[in-house]
Parts: structure tokens; sequence; C-alpha cells
């Protein structure tokens, strides 16, 4: 019986107008209990025809069958545990031991823990395999793929399929893995197709196909090709075969000349099939069973097997890196550490100047015996006196370092060289202008009131040090001119404060910057480190082959999705309990809420960022791409999100759409959890969590179609 039958088939790539042909009609036979040498240059379509065997790929014309059946047909077993495949590229996890590697393939095809140890053993002696505990990694090249032969091994396959696996092996095990093949296949219905690079040692297959443009030109035992081409080698008539590119006249005039027999049809037009009506009616499957055993127990939709081996190789791959663990752990920690001690604390090294025109020695503002109120208990009125050097001993260093000037001249060319931020002026008649605004009132003339202000003069190219002065000098004056009324005492004392503070309905008055943008800064860093990570696993699993591998044997993509899943969450919910007690025990944020519900909304918010992370590696081919798509999504969430600036400053449609973005009301949400203490049940705290989980639906669903898509 054969083990592969190809009818026909055609596969291109590219669009229907313009198709790549990759295979033209190509007929095929593999008998069980042989093996097959698939010989061809280069992009002849080798891999492409190995792929569709396995189903990897689909044919856009024509049939195959694999073992009695169509591949990736339900319960056919291929790709699954009835096919070992090994690629050409090593598709093995760097980070993973040798044991562990030869368990993680065992696991997936349903292999008890007992029989994995058994077949290592004699796999190991047999492939003279590196020691159990040696990282692949470590491992030389022909190490590497003496291991890759071994995991197509592990499971006693009906077929197995070899792409150049003896690259890089010495001859002499190159010639014992072929006396392996043999004596296996002699004494079993084992199938084999290999392809190879050594055309010599493909004389001991028992049938040998040679290809070329997709065709296959010569199928036929290897004395039998020889006699066909007139040669004394298969290397002789391979070599025919390659250097009559293009000409297919010449080589079936050789062939004819040599053995009275034509070849197969020629390279056919270039004409797009789309579908294959076959002429015989479909052979009914052969049913296929897997004997249970403890690995091949049903969990929901996937087996324990597979969800040991997929978790412990996520779990390997992230914690067996220094940049996953300096990634998944430190990388907050440091993010945060920056934030909290760069982010909103108050400016040192600065200088203001001071210049008072009621004052001729500044030094007598400090004398201890200077009275700036006087109480006429029996007026009940107040005399003022100097009261700006109450307010030059009030100000104190903690604001700026302060520099005295003569004449206000003086002070402003300082400001305007940068020698110092800005400068305060106090009038002439700075006290007696408050007193008369105390008597007088509504009353009180305009020059007055000009002159019991506080002018102050700051450099505005500093937006953040402007602000910073402007605010630190109103709120002295503010506390001041309360001293100055408190001290004086009188009933008839009124006082129009530049600023009045009113008791606040939530928070406090001197509510840092820093406290206002922590949710949103710790939001985002959680999300785009999760996006990051997550897209830099799973291309590098495409790009060596890990995914495509993993799936031959018999995963689906909705597993491998599912077990990246669930790690990622235990890692997600870890990270976000160690932000929220870092920032807490290290730092003193407070937090008016419930501690829970910030730490489910940090691993919503993680476990959405990770889902973008892999939609981006879905569409993306490598690690630049993905790195660009991720930092053009970074800053407009950050520009756009409130972080920055109020939205209220925003157009009405901009403010529209970045409520539905994923940081804009999540951030509200956790602001409002640490700073009103409201809880989950809040309209205004479960709508961050609505929020957050709606992106998150939205990039499974399309993860889910685009994995599904590129299988």
């Amino acid at each position: 019986m054969a083990a592969v039958e190809v009818r026909n088939g055609y596969k291109y790539y590219g669009s229907k107008s313009n198709p790549k042909i990759v295979l033209n009609q190509l007929n095929m036979n593999v008998m069980r209990g042989s093996i097959y040498g698939l010989l061809g240059a280069s992009g002849c379509g080798k891999t492409t025809l190995l792929s569709c065997i396995v189903g990897q790929r689909r044919l856009n014309g024509g049939e195959v069958a694999v073992l009695g059946v169509k591949p990736g047909e339900p319960g056919s077993g291929v790709p699954g545990s009835r096919v070992g495949f090994m690629p050409q590229e090593i598709a093995l996890v760097e980070e993973m031991t040798v044991k562990e590697t030869i368990f993680y393939f065992g696991r997936i095809y349903g292999l008890t823990d007992e029989r994995i140890r058994e077949k290592f053993k004699l796999l190991k002696e047999l492939l003279q395999l590196p020691p159990a505990t040696q990282m692949i990694k470590q491992c030389s090249g022909g190490q590497q793929r003496r291991l890759s032969f071994a995991c197509a091994m592990i499971h006693d396959p009906e077929l197995l399929i070899l792409d150049e696996p003896t690259v890089g092996l010495d001859p002499m095990l190159r010639e014992k893995i072929w006396d392996f093949l043999v004596e296996t296949t002699r004494n079993s219905k084992l199938a084999v197709i290999i392809t190879t690079h050594y055309i010599e040692e493909a004389k001991q297959a028992n049938c040998i196909g040679l290809m070329r443009n997709g065709v296959l030109l010569a199928e036929d035992t290897p004395t039998n090709i020889m006699i066909k081409f007139g040669t004394q080698s298969i290397e002789d008539a391979f070599l025919i075969l390659s250097q009559r590119q293009g000409n297919e006249d010449e080589l079936a005039q050789i062939m004819d000349h040599n053995k009275n027999q034509a070849l197969p049809a020629a390279v056919l037009p270039p004409e797009v099939i789309d579908t294959h009506e076959p002429n015989t009616p479909e052979k009914p499957p052969i049913p296929f069973e897997e004997p249970l055993n403890e690995n091949r127990k049903k969990i929901f939709f996937t087996t324990k097997g597979r969800v040991k081996a997929l978790m412990t190789k996520n779990f390997v791959q992230l914690f067996r890196q220094p940049s996953g663990i300096i990634f998944m752990l430190l990388f907050p920690i440091i993010q945060l550490t920056c934030f909290y001690l760069a982010i909103g604390k108050t400016p040192t090294n600065l200088e203001i100047g001071v210049y008072s025109g009621e004052v001729e020695n500044y030094g007598e503002c400090f004398d201890e015996n200077l009275v700036t109120v006087y109480k006429d208990n029996d007026n009940e009125s107040c005399l003022f006196n100097k009261l700006s050097c109450r307010y030059i001993r009030e100000l104190g260093d903690d604001v700026a370092t302060r520099k005295y000037y003569a004449s206000e001249a003086d002070a402003l060319s300082d400001a305007k060289r940068a020698t110092t931020v800005g400068y305060l002026h106090f009038a002439q008649n700075f006290s007696d202008s408050i007193l008369s605004v105390m008597e007088d009132g509504i009353h009180t003339s305009d020059g007055a009131v000009d002159h019991a202000e506080l002018s102050i003069h700051i450099d505005m190219t500093d937006q953040q040090v402007a602000y910073f002065m402007q605010r630190k000098l109103r709120d002295k004056f503010s506390t001041f001119m309360r001293s100055v009324v408190k001290d004086c005492n009188v009933s008839t004392a009124i006082v129009d404060l530049p600023v009045q503070f009113q008791e606040p309905i939530f928070g406090s008055t001197d509510i840092e910057f820093q406290q206002y943008c922590a949710p949103g800064v710790v939001m985002t860093m959680v999300f785009f480190l999760a996006t990051l990570m997550t897209a830099a696993v799973f291309i590098s699993e495409r790009m060596d082959g890990i995914w495509d591998r993993t799936l031959l044997a018999g995963v689906s993509a909705t597993e491998m999705l599912w077990a990246h899943l669930l790690t990622q969450l235990i890692i997600m919910a870890l990270q976000s309990f160690e932000v929220i007690m870092y920032i807490g025990l290290v730092f003193d944020t407070y937090n008016n809420g419930d501690t829970t519900t910030l730490i489910g909304l940090l691993t919503l918010t993680a476990f959405c960022g990770m889902l973008f992370g892999l939609f981006i590696s879905v569409f993306c081919k490598s690690h630049t791409e993905a790195n660009f798509v991720a930092t053009g999504a970074f800053y407009p969430m950050i520009i756009l999100c409130g972080l920055l600036w109020p939205l209220e400053s925003m157009p009405q449609f901009l403010q529209d759409l970045v409520m539905v973005l994923p940081f804009t009301i999540p951030s509200i949400s956790a602001r409002n959890v640490i700073e009103k203490g409201w809880s989950i049940t809040h309209e205004k705290v479960y709508n961050g969590f609505l929020v957050m989980a709606g992106w998150t639906i939205i990039f499974f669903v399309l993860c889910l179609i685009g994995i599904r898509r590129k299988a």
C-alpha cells in the first residue's frame, strides 16, 4: 500500500494573474516499508512538496493522500503523531536542554513519560546525542541536527520525512543513520521520504525521484535512474538533470537513447488552477485512533501532555533568557524608579531675584527684633511695617535660593541673562497699600490695589519650572496674607486674598503632578512591555521554525495561542502585583481604594498588551518591523490618553475618538480608585474594565483570524 500518493499536484504562489508556479502537475508514489530519495536543485519545489504532504500547505490543484487520508482531516493523524518531520532548519528551542527537548516533542505526540525515557535512551546511543542537561544553544551544529532527527523519531511514526537530515554530520554518523533507516524500513511498514545534498548516499534508497521546476522528471530505483541517464553514478545523473535547465527536449533525447523510455510530461503552460475534480471517487479514510494514556487525557480542547509541554516551553523560553527576566521583572522596577525619582519632584538649585522698594538693607529683614504688625486696640486697627521682609523670611530656601538686588533694573538684567529664573518686586509702599486694602475694602484706590500685589517676573521659556515657581510663590503669598490677618486679629479686617484655597472634595490641595500621572504611566508601561515581549517571542518562534514544527506535530494554532495566553496571564498577574507593591512600599504612594481592583485592572491591561503583541507578530515578518509598529502605536496612545494634557482641550471629534482608546478611560478608572476610593461597582471604575476587556476581545479575534489564515 502506498504511504504517500500525489496526483497532478499543482501549487503556485502570488496572484492568479501573475502566478509563480512551484509544483506543476506532479505525480508521486511512496510505498510503505521503503525509503524514497527526493533529489533536485535548490528552489525546485522539494520543500513546498513536503509541506503539502504533511498538511502544512494546501495544493491549488490535484490530490494528495498520506497513509490513506487527506492531510488535515479530523482524526487523520496527519499532521500529528502518524508523521515525523525534520525540517531543514534546526527548529528547536535554544533555551531548553537536550532532555527537555525530547520530552517536549514526546509529550506533544502523546507519549507517556516512561515511554519517552525508553526512546531517549535508544536514540541517544544511536545518534550520539549530547549530555541530557546540555542546552541546545551550547550544542554544535551537528549535535543540534542529530537531536532534531531524534525528535522526529521519538514517537515511532508511520511516515518519516527528513529534509536534509545529514547536513553537517560526519561520514560515519551519516552511514550509521542510513543503516538504521534501511534496517527499520526493511523490518516494518515505516515509509521514509528524504532529501539530501549528499547525492551518492541516496543510492541506498529504494526509490529516487529527480525533480526540477516543480515537475518529477524521473521516479525509479537508483539502478534504473543511472541506466536512463547512461551514467555510472546518481550524482552524474543529477548533474545532467541540473545542467539541462529549460531544455526538456535534450533530456528526453538522452533518456530515450539510453533507455528507450520517455520522460514524464514537461512543464505545462503557466495556467492557474484553483480546483481539481478527481476522476475516481475518494477512498474512505482509514480510521486512526491513538491509544489512551496519561498524556493523552483530554483537558477541554487539548490534552494533558500538550498543556504540560507547551507551558514548560513557554516558561523556559522566558526565564532562561537574561533579557526575559529583565523584561518581565526588572524593567518595571527600573522604569517606575526612573518615573518616581524624576517626575513630580520639587526643582532644586533654582535662584530667584528679590527687589523690595521698602527695604534699603536686606539684613534688617532677618533681624529678630523687627516687628511687621502693630495692633491698635483702641482704634481696632493695625499698622504694618515692611511686610515684604516678613514674606521674604517665610519664603525660605525650599522654593528657590534668593538673590537680593538694590534696584529692579539689576534684577531684570540678571533674569535676562538667565542667571536667575526671574525676580520678585515689592512696591515702595507695599505695606501701606495692604493696610489700605484691608481698611477701605472695595473703596480702595486702583493704585493701592496694584501696589499691594506681589509682582512676579518669571522666565516662561521653561514651562515646567515657570509653572512650579508661580504656583509655589502664590501659595506662599496666600499663606503669608492669612498669617498677617491672623496677627492683626481685628473684626473689621477684610482682605481679598490673591488666591483662596477651599477644602477640596477629593484629594488634597497639594496633590503632585506625579500622583496624577502615575496611573497612566503604569498602565502604558505594563501594556507595551507585554506587547514587545510577546511580539519578540512569537516572531522568534516563527523564524526559528519552532511554530511550524509544533503545528506539524499535531498541535493546533488555537492550542498554542491558549498556552501562551495562560503563561502570560500568570506572569502579568505577578508583574501587576509587583508593580503595585513596589510603588506603595518604596515610594509611599497612597491608595484610597481597593488594591485588588488595581491589580486586576493592571493584569487585564497587560493581557491586552500581550494580545496586541501577538496581533503584531502575526502580520509582521521581522523583529524590526514589529518594533516599528509597536513604537508607532505607542506615541499616539500616550499623547491622546490625557496623560500629558487635559482631554477637554481637544476638539470634540477627537475627544469622542480617544474615549475608546485602550488607556483613556482605564487610566481615569485607576485614578478614581486611588484618589476617590471608589470600588469596582462604581460606573466610573468598571467602565475602564469594560473598555480594556473590549480591546482584549478584539485583539484575540484578530489574532485567531490571522493565525488561521497563515496556517
